[in-house]
């Protein structure tokens, strides 16, 4: 009985250290093949974007905005991981700031984001590993307010990092 084992031992074990191994490779991080799912950096940038376009109109319209201009590029985290940030200047109608910014976070909070403010003279928001920060800018202008919509800071490496050290601003529409 012990050599019939054995045996079954033999011709079992390759198979099974096979599949571990494979199984292994397999989820090994690898950003190549057809089935290795979405590009990471198009992803967050694709997110990223999309929230922008749904929270700088908000701002706009809370503001009276007459002008809004956005551009999206890859930022560095303190030069160790990789953020994505669409960036808007906003020309807001005259009014009292603290009521335009209690304006901006009604409009902001009641489109479903977190209040997360902790700085006066700012309304920052969240959802979904997105920031979104709003206050008024004077040095750009009188009625000058900017707007950043921010990724997670993630790291990235290889071709992907490359990507993201090398991107350059575009503009963002349906802002």
């Amino acid at each position: 009985m012990g050599r019939v084992r054995s045996a079954l031992m033999l011709l079992v074990l390759p198979a099974v250290l096979a599949t571990v191994l494979s199984a292994c490779a397999d989820s090994g991080g690898s950003t190549g093949g057809a089935d290795a799912g979405p590009d990471p950096v198009d992803a967050v940038r694709a997110a990223t974007t999309e929230r922008a376009q749904q929270a700088i109109p908000l701002v706009a319209e809370a503001l009276g905005a007459t002008a809004v201009q956005a551009h999206g590029q890859w930022q560095s985290c303190m030069a160790i991981s990789w953020r994505y940030e669409a960036f808007a200047t906003v020309e807001a109608a005259a009014g009292e700031t603290a009521a335009q910014l209690e304006q901006v976070r009604s409009a902001l909070v009641d489109a479903g984001w977190a209040d997360a403010t902790q700085v006066e003279g700012h309304v920052t928001v969240e959802r979904d590993d997105t920031t979104v920060d709003v206050q008024p800018t004077p040095a750009r202008g009188r009625r000058a307010w900017t707007v950043s919509v921010t990724s997670s800071c993630a790291d990235y490496d290889g071709d992907d990092l490359e990507r993201v050290e090398n991107d350059e601003p575009r503009e963002i529409s349906g802002v």
